[in-house]
């Protein structure tokens, strides 16, 4: 596997796993829910989370390759922020379709799945609370995970960094 896709794949996951246990700390903090829901609403919430990194890394993996063709070199640090905001703008409209794909599928596969009509008017207070708790609680392990993987990403093209070892 290349290096970009490999970038892409961990961020994916990484973007995932940030969104698992960020879901799990807001829910735990703040709906002293028990072990087993805070695990069913991470699991319910975390493709959101890899569908946000997605994009932001395929990004900022071309946006990289941009700059160092133009003879710019990139820091992981840099590379890591400048992900990091991506994803922390292609967040909200993740979890929009994230949550119109999966009230669609529980109206097809449920009998009394909510109607479409009736969430639509929900999804700007959904939006929120889950754009609200990725910034509180998931923008510093995004960076720091988004820092390891840009280092090694730089590393595997051949690029040296200004980051230390």
């Amino acid at each position: 596997m290349g290096p970009r896709a490999e970038f892409i794949l961990s961020a994916t996951l990484s973007g995932a796993v940030v969104a698992l246990l960020g879901y799990a700390v807001a829910s735990w903090m703040v709906f002293e829910q028990t072990p087993a829901e805070i695990a069913g609403n991470g699991a319910r919430w975390c493709p959101s989370g890899a569908l946000a990194a997605l994009p932001a890394a395929w990004l900022v993996s071309a946006w990289q390759a941009r700059a160092e063709r133009a003879g710019r070199r990139w820091s992981a640090r840099g590379m890591a922020l400048r992900g990091t905001g991506l994803a922390l703008l292609l967040y909200p409209p993740a979890v929009v379709a994230w949550v119109l794909a999966t009230g669609a599928l529980d109206r097809q596969l449920a009998s009394g799945g909510m109607p479409l009509r009736e969430l639509v008017p929900w999804l700007p207070s959904i939006v929120f609370g889950a754009t609200l708790a990725a910034l509180l609680v998931g923008t510093w392990p995004a960076f720091f995970s988004a820092f390891v993987l840009c280092r090694r990403y730089l590393r595997r093209r051949g690029g040296s960094t200004t980051d230390i070892a």
